[in-house]
């Protein structure tokens, strides 16, 4: 009696240690959680704020207090009309600075940026004036299909993903935090009023543009964060519920459990169907602004570190930007990288060998969901060019370095020419 009760004892201790892990383990994923709803929610206060954002965000008070995208015309014209203003007189300043620019190499990247900020900004407003209300359905159907994954059992307190949401979060603020810090101090140069506006319409400018790039990437983590609740909704609790089913004895479960379990199972197919759907939308919805974004970080990327190879690494604010125009590159093929691996996560959740009913209806409309996922799998190509994956940093990274190694070695065996030349003449 006494092995026995010193067994027992030692059991249940063991069952209350992996319940406390489990439930410390559920408190830091759920500050994760709240942490990273935090900064969405503020970095979309900030993209209001540069008019980037036109519609709000608001609790619908009438049915229950869910939050919805509502259209505000007013602002909307008030963004379209001064960003047209603010675009056309930092086209007049930089085509001013470009005829008092007598270096070739500067002026390449002054028509470079002039083009791409002009061609940004021309896509920002084509997207708010023909494509605002698809833009405003598409944000309602991600707010609709996160408060579906909060009414699945166990998830009410979940928000916005998890701790790698989270991080992703904390770097891409870092970004856009230094965004405002290389300009800002700017302004303080000369006490100018041409001068001061100057700033403040490139500053405008050019962190609107970048914005494209920051709403693709909350975009794609967005469909990643609802890919892995619910693939975790699955893996822990649909399948526990399901096996749970099996009778030890070989008698059938009731009818009412039957039925609750096939709910779930209708309800989790339907999640996923919903998810791929939004997902397809908002892809093509900015397959565009996607692949535009895409060659302005590769073009700004190679011409800055031509810059910084000229300067022999002495100027450290260029070195930042390169810095901080890779961690956006990586950053958003991050995002897209966890999407896809999270909607594949599915072929591997093996619902297939749970129990519900002897009835193979469930088995069949299972199977062509699993099909249809092979068919459509979740992949990014803008424009049908390449993939987005994380093998494209390293192919892009190859082709920098081996383009940087060609401009050093050309401006050393240039100045090793002009010294033979120097010392022959004398």
């Amino acid at each position: 009696m006494g092995i026995q009760r010193l067994v027992m004892f030692g059991s249940q201790h063991h069952r209350n240690i992996i319940h406390l892990k489990l439930k410390q383990k559920m408190k830091q994923k759920m500050s994760a959680t709240a942490a990273a709803a935090w900064l969405l929610r503020h970095a979309c206060n900030y993209a209001t704020f540069l008019g980037f954002i036109w519609f709000g965000i608001k609790s619908n008070h009438n049915h229950d207090g869910s939050l919805v995208a509502q259209n505000r015309y007013c602002y909307k014209w008030f963004c379209l009309l001064s960003r047209l203003l603010i675009s056309g007189y930092f086209a007049y300043r930089s085509l001013a600075l470009i005829s008092v620019t007598s270096n070739p190499h500067m002026i390449v990247l002054l028509w470079i940026r002039l083009v791409g900020f002009l061609t940004c900004t021309g896509v920002i407003m084509l997207m708010q004036f023909w494509y605002g209300q698809r833009i405003v359905r598409i944000v309602n159907d991600f707010l609709r299909l996160f408060r579906r994954v909060r009414a699945l059992p166990g998830c009410q307190l979940m928000q916005f993903g998890g701790r790698r949401e989270l991080g992703l979060l904390i770097f891409k603020t870092m970004c856009l935090l230094y965004e405002l810090a290389c300009e800002f101090p700017m302004l303080f140069n000369e006490l100018d009023v041409s001068y001061i506006l100057t700033v403040l319409c490139d500053m405008y400018i050019t962190i609107n543009a970048m914005m494209i790039g920051h709403a693709c990437f909350v975009g794609f983590l967005s469909v990643g964060a609802l890919y892995a609740q619910v693939n975790h909704y699955v893996r822990h609790e649909l399948r526990r519920q399901l096996r749970g089913l099996e009778q030890p004895n070989g008698q059938c479960a009731s009818r009412r459990e039957l039925k609750a379990a096939g709910y779930r199972l209708d309800e989790c197919l339907a999640i996923y169907n919903e998810i791929q759907r939004v997902s397809s939308s908002f892809q093509e919805l900015i397959e565009l602004p996607l692949s535009l974004i895409l060659l302005f970080l590769f073009l700004s990327m190679t011409l800055v570190s031509y810059f910084v190879m000229l300067n022999r690494f002495r100027d450290y604010s260029i070195m930042m930007l390169v810095v901080k125009l890779f961690m956006d590159l990586v950053l958003l093929t991050l995002a897209i990288h966890g999407a896809s691996s999270s909607s594949r996560v599915i072929k591997r959740l093996s619902l297939e060998n749970c129990y519900v009913t002897e009835r193979n209806d469930w088995h069949v409309r299972l199977e062509i969901f699993l099909n249809r996922l092979n068919f459509f799998e979740f992949r990014v190509n803008p424009l049908g060019l390449f993939e987005i994956s994380n093998e494209l940093i390293l192919v892009f990274l190859s082709g920098l370095v081996t383009y940087l190694t060609y401009i050093l070695q050309y401006g050393i065996q240039s100045n090793q020419i002009a010294l033979n030349m120097n010392s022959n003449h004398i």
